[in-house]
């Protein structure tokens, strides 16, 4: 028991931490919304109240946008991807030590307690006397966060958590539309190669013509070996897309963490295309809804406090130190003599010489926090631009799809003609060919500004910040 006599004024100095306490400074407010903006974007830049693309619907973003193409193979993939990737998992792993840190940084803000338990034999050489002394004390230290220094720090802490956590949903939502937009262009390989195909026999079936034909005198071998080339041409074409087709394939399977088997079976047909241009929300909105630019935002919030904590540090450091225990000696014991003891003490360090380290720590974080700001900046003037240019390509791509489709359609009335007049011998070949090889790229243009329109629109979800 400790004796009144040796007790340390308690109230004295819950009075005193009491009133360090009360005059704790709060931390520096961190800059707005508004005006993290305007610091990083240019002067004169200013973001409009509208889209600049006519007949934009501005109500809010509904979301959902993988389920507007109709696919259920494409959702089933998008789901599978974003429980099997690999990055996904590792981000998730990299939130959790985030939000670890948060706990860490934290910790110094209160009172450290520990437990000391020791024993000690000493032996006198001369008499062989030996002795045992034990002993076990609670200990604890605190540093008064006065100036907010360890506050400042766990803020930043807690802001950096958050843009893990950004990044990590950005990630989702790029995952989902990679998942997408592969799924779509393995659709467009696979309806490539039956083009390919479809030439390889159109050609074929002219080639033997051709041969018919030189064999009745009515063309000459010149007509046969141009039919021939372009049967060989035909075929290799083929190949070729079905290497791009495998190594599309391979690369889909390990993005949904399947083994690189080349198994997957792309459709014969693409997704259903989303009607009217969806809701986009006032492009100010997006700067809420983009993981990328609320994780940049929080990556300046983290760098500010960093740089508070840097300044904070130039100035004293005050900690409460306290130890309490008892000692076990035998023979102390049996005069009922075992002492007791309390620690009480306050230490308080100015930093006066650090080789200018503190200072340059200050000129170090200041420096970071304006790289924060530029990239804040460049991330969101980014967001813009991918919203704006997906919804004028939107337009675009439906009147380039049109006009496609009117050339094909008239290319396959020419052809038939054609081919009419070849067998007619009103033609030759080298003008039937012409006409065959316009009708057979103007398939593929069709084909690649299907996939252009649906890449577009899967780009403009995920520019939009709209869920999956």
């Amino acid at each position: 028991m400790i004796k009144a006599a040796n007790r340390v004024p308690f109230g004295v100095i819950g009075a005193a931490v009491a009133v360090l306490a009360l005059a704790a400074c709060e931390l520096q407010p961190i800059p707005t919304d508004d005006a993290l903006l305007k610091d990083a974007l240019p002067a004169g830049t200013a973001v409009p109240a509208t889209w600049s693309t006519a007949g934009v619907p501005t109500s809010a973003v509904k979301g959902s946008w993988v389920a507007s193409f109709r696919d259920p193979d494409m959702t089933s993939l998008v789901n599978e991807g974003l429980e099997n990737n690999r990055d996904l998992v590792a981000a998730a792993a990299r939130v959790e030590a985030a939000l670890q840190t948060v706990v860490i940084s934290g910790a110094p803000i209160l009172p450290q307690v520990g437990l000391e338990l020791g024993s000690q034999r000493s032996e006198l050489t001369e008499s062989d006397r030996t002795s045992t002394l034990q002993g076990g004390a609670i200990a604890a230290s605190w540093e008064l966060d006065v100036w907010g220094k360890l506050r400042a720090n766990q803020a930043a802490s807690a802001a950096l958590a958050k843009a893990i956590s950004d990044d990590a949903r950005y990630l989702q939502q790029s995952i989902a539309a990679t998942v997408a937009r592969s799924w779509i262009a393995n659709i467009e390989l696979a309806r490539l190669i039956a083009v390919s195909r479809q030439a390889t026999t159109v050609y074929s079936d002219l080639l033997d013509l051709t041969d018919k034909k030189a064999a009745a005198g009515q063309v000459s071998e010149f007509d046969v070996v141009q039919a021939r080339s372009r049967v060989a041409a035909a075929k290799a074409a083929t190949s070729q897309i079905r290497t791009s087709q495998n190594q599309a394939i391979g690369s889909f399977e390990v993005l949904l963490g399947r083994y690189p088997g080349l198994k997957l079976k792309p459709a014969s047909r693409f997704p259903r295309m989303p009607g009217s241009l969806p809701a986009s929300g006032l492009p100010l909105s997006l700067l809420d809804r983009r993981p990328d630019v609320t994780a940049a935002r929080n990556k300046v919030i983290a760098a500010f406090y960093k740089s508070e904590t840097a300044k904070l540090a130039r100035l004293p450091g005050i900690s409460l130190n306290a130890a309490a225990g008892t000692l076990l000696d035998p023979e102390l014991a049996l005069l009922g003599a075992n002492p007791e003891f309390l620690r009480v003490g306050v230490n308080l360090l100015q930093p006066i010489f650090a080789g200018g380290a503190l200072q340059a720590d200050v000129v170090r974080m200041s420096a970071k926090q304006s790289v924060a700001v530029a990239e804040y900046g460049q991330t969101v003037l980014k967001a813009f631009n991918e919203v704006e240019t997906a919804l004028a390509n939107e337009n675009v791509l439906r009147a380039e799809l049109a006009n496609w489709r009117d050339s094909l359609k008239d290319a396959n009335e020419a052809l038939e003609f054609a081919n009419d007049r070849y067998v007619q011998g009103t033609i030759d070949m080298t003008g039937l060919l012409v006409l065959q090889q316009f009708q057979l790229e103007r398939q593929v243009n069709v084909i690649e500004t299907e996939a252009a329109l649906l890449n577009n629109r899967i780009l403009l979800y995920m520019a939009l910040g709209e869920s999956f």
